[in-house]
């Protein structure tokens, strides 16, 4: 039992370390785990620790039944949050699915069912090819390496969109960055 609690123990230190997540030079994980229910534990890992950092109580509800992925406290206030992560490219953005599905169809996010989006965004920039690129262009707008890029969005926000599209390194054309007040916004989870 000793032995499988260390190696569950590195695994969990080891995906929030460097600055992609955890994943090997391959960009794959160790274990060959890269689909998205792996990415998703992993988006949703990084912001438990990245929010506990913050200050927050955080705690995962018991299996997948819920809407949102994360339970944040906030002294006098408990926050529903669905975490995303995106790599998915669109222009000179990254795409975000902001709803969930049914058998038939998806649907959209609605305030009974959560407070809060997060989205972290990961991968390579959509306009460069690598992922030193990435980091060059997060270093050029303000994010150190091994920062990550959040983005806190009120579901009020979200207008019963099923996708949304974040520009986090400029936009493509003019009023498409209706989401970038929301980037790094850790700060709509505080209470007053």
């Amino acid at each position: 039992m000793r032995n499988g609690l260390n190696r569950g123990l590195w695994g969990i230190c080891h995906m929030g370390i460097g600055g992609n997540g955890g994943l090997g030079a391959s960009g794959r994980t160790p274990g060959g785990r890269d689909n998205t229910k792996h990415r998703g534990a992993m988006a949703e890992m990084q912001f438990m620790l990245d929010a506990a950092k913050r200050g927050f109580g955080v705690a995962k509800p018991f299996g997948d039944n819920e809407r949102y992925d994360v339970i944040l406290d906030a002294a006098r206030r408990l926050w529903r949050v669905q975490v995303k992560a995106s790599g998915a490219r669109h222009h000179k953005g990254f795409a975000v699915r902001a709803c969930w599905r049914t058998s038939k169809r998806h649907m959209p996010y609605t305030k009974d069912q959560i407070d809060f989006l997060a989205v972290v965004i990961q991968g390579s920039h959509p306009s460069a090819g690598s992922g030193q690129a990435f980091l060059q262009r997060m270093r050029e707008v303000g994010h150190p390496r091994g920062k990550r890029i959040w983005y806190v969005i009120p579901v009020e926000a979200l207008g019963g969109r099923l996708t949304i599209n974040l520009y986090p390194f400029g936009c493509r054309k003019d009023g498409e960055e209706r989401f970038e007040e929301y980037r790094g916004a850790w700060r709509l989870l505080e209470c007053e």
